[in-house]
């Protein structure tokens, strides 16, 4: 991502510290902080093992070959081929979560003419490959759970959320709506955050359960969600409107806070800055 440079907010002034160590050495990820080893590593938080041990590295579109490298050293081995046999083959992939049993992939739309549907799980020493489960595009994946919409693509029209339970294989309907929806991340509490409806105009709504919805107020004039990601202590909201950017923190029961504004916002043009958390907050 060109431009994008890591650093450090605090609370609750909201002042942005950039910090020399997080400019990406490659413009197409986001750096994040790996505070296992107390340094910056040149990928996003999914791609980073729960242990912080290692990380994977792929390709600027996620098509295989895959790496994996070593979070100390920088020492990479290659784990996953183009030419190597299976489902991954001649396909565009992308990384959904390293997590503690493997390396969860799906295809997305990426560009496809034909997605393929489904979850793989890659095993980090072997390099093998394994179908978790076929019969939906799973893009998110937190805490032994997989969600999915009817379509690969972001945001969809009429669609139908998806939940699986990784541990019994169990796929369930968790919710259908006749309104744009899009998945915006898993929270501490196993269930997940969506942003419904009109795009550019953000409504939010946590997901748990077959037929739960429990619409979550927002702050007066809160602009369109850019990002999503769960780190502690809950889900931090990257926002970016032309009025003003920054970013807020959704946490159950207490809702959403802003927690960080541009501090230079240009009325009538895009905020040239925001925030996106990369890390955990202390």
């Amino acid at each position: 991502m060109s431009g994008a440079t890591g650093g450090w907010v605090t609370f609750p002034d909201g002042a942005f510290v950039s910090d020399p160590a997080g400019v990406p050495s490659r413009l197409e990820s986001l750096p994040s902080y790996d505070r296992a080893i107390g340094a910056w590593v040149p990928v996003e938080p999914e791609k980073v093992a729960p242990d912080g041990a290692s990380y994977v590295l792929t390709s600027y579109n996620s098509t295989p070959p895959l790496y994996l490298v070593d979070a100390r050293t920088g020492n990479q081995s290659l784990i996953l081929t183009q030419e190597q046999e299976g489902p991954i083959q001649g396909s565009s992939w992308k990384v959904v979560r390293y997590a503690s049993e493997g390396i969860y992939l799906w295809t997305g739309n990426g560009g496809m003419e034909k997605p393929v549907l489904g979850l793989w799980l890659v095993d980090p020493k072997t390099g093998g490959v394994r179908l978790v489960d076929g019969s939906h595009y799973w893009g998110s994946v937190q805490g032994g759970v997989a969600w999915a919409l009817d379509e690969p693509n972001t945001r969809a029209s009429a669609s139908k959320v998806y939940r699986l339970d990784l541990g019994t294989g169990e796929v369930t309907t968790v919710y259908e709506s006749k309104t744009d929806i899009r998945l915006l991340s898993p929270t501490p509490d196993g269930e997940m955050l969506i942003d419904y409806g009109k795009v550019g105009s953000p409504q939010l709504a946590l997901l748990a359960r077959p037929g739960s919805f429990v619409p979550i107020e927002l702050p007066a004039s809160f602009p369109p969600i850019y990002n999503a990601r769960l780190a502690q202590p809950g889900v931090w909201l990257a926002i970016f409107g032309e009025a003003w950017s920054g970013i807020a923190l959704y946490l159950k029961g207490e809702g959403v806070t802003i927690m960080a504004r541009n501090p230079e916002p240009k009325p009538g043009l895009p905020a040239g800055l925001f925030y996106d958390a990369v890390g955990d907050c202390l």
